[in-house]
């Protein structure tokens, strides 16, 4: 009896003590602000995430914190995530929103990575989609068949840096068919590669996921100034579909070219995540966790997205962490030899 009691009183002593540190960290955020780090330039579909989630992440907060978003854009993302990873407290007011490479780039040892992955504590993921390929109007190229078609003249992709999938993707097309692209690097984003097709500096963008063509190239696609000739995913998109886009995935067919495009095309599987830096105190992470799982059910937050013609299909932190531990296995020499080609970390 005398040893059940004490098991009891420590039981509750525990008990008290994990309520008491939940509670301290929800009286943490009172007259507090929450940043919100988005990685890419203003007015891109990463930015406009971020402020979808800014404007009601914060009433799920216990203590309602102001949320804000701060841009930290350059080296495909690089640069604000290295920031969040090595310079940001780790006082629960940080959150990231990384670019789709963050596990890529890190995998095919891209240089200037100053995080690992396996560190970050990851909220989950708010979307994945498809990626198109658009054309702009009068462009010489109008169809994937014409573009496949290394008898036509190259279809001539702006794009940002070479290790994004903006570049990436037809580099790669011209790995697997022959010579169908020619890239423009150095764009700050996929904002100026759309004004880039406006002005016909460009025919072609890519990397352009289809949740930010609804909502930030919509208005272009409806009116004519740009056509979706296919998309790339390893799922038929019913949206997609129903446009009479041709599916990409259809035409890559070789075992080895189908392994080769899964690791380069990793970022596409895990599009919109979002992560706290390492070392985050705990009864903070529970809290900004449930917040992330909160808001992704908030009728108002998605009435918003719909609004935005933002797509909202979620998945876990603990989703996400098991998809980036079994693409690691999959990283084999010959796959990231070539992918390393690619995105032109060798020759």
């Amino acid at each position: 009896m005398f040893l059940q009691r004490i098991f009891f009183i420590v039981l509750v002593a525990a008990l008290m003590a994990a309520a008491g540190g939940t509670a301290g960290a929800a009286s943490f955020y009172e007259g507090k602000t929450v940043k919100i780090i988005s990685v890419s330039s203003p007015g891109g579909g990463y930015d406009t995430y971020s402020r979808l989630f800014a404007r009601h992440l914060g009433k799920h907060i216990p203590g309602k914190p102001n949320v804000i978003v701060i841009n930290i854009p350059g080296g495909s993302g690089l640069i604000g995530t290295n920031y969040v990873y090595n310079i940001t407290k780790r006082d629960g007011l940080a959150l990231v929103h990384p670019t789709w490479t963050v596990a890529q780039a890190q995998f095919l040892n891209f240089p200037g990575i100053r995080y690992d992955v396996n560190q970050f504590i990851w909220l989950g993921l708010a979307n994945t989609s498809p990626i198109t390929v658009a054309v702009r109007k009068g462009s010489p190229i109008q169809s994937m068949d014409q573009w496949l078609d290394t008898k036509t003249e190259p279809l001539i992709f702006g794009c940002t840096a070479r290790n994004s999938l903006t570049c990436s993707i037809p580099l790669a097309m011209n790995d697997i068919f022959g010579i169908t692209s020619k890239i423009v690097p150095g764009y700050k984003g996929t904002a100026p590669v759309r004004a880039g097709l406006l002005q016909k500096e460009v025919d072609a963008l890519t990397g352009w996921t289809w949740d930010s063509v609804k909502s930030t190239g919509m208005s272009m696609l409806q009116e004519g100034s740009i056509k979706l000739i296919t998309y790339i995913s390893e799922e038929r998109h019913p949206e997609l579909e129903a446009l009479n886009v041709p599916p990409l995935n259809d035409r890559i067919t070789k075992p080895a070219d189908v392994a080769f495009m899964k690791v380069l095309l990793l970022p596409a599987a895990m599009v919109r995540p979002w992560a706290l830096p390492p070392k985050t105190p705990k009864d903070r992470v529970a809290i900004l966790r449930k917040a992330f799982d909160d808001i992704l059910k908030d009728p108002a937050f998605l009435k918003d997205a719909k609004r935005a013609r933002l797509d909202i299909n979620p998945r876990s932190g603990e989703y996400l962490t098991g998809l980036i531990a079994d693409m690691k296995k999959q990283m084999t020499p010959e796959v990231v030899s070539r992918a390393r080609r690619i995105v032109g970390l060798d020759k």
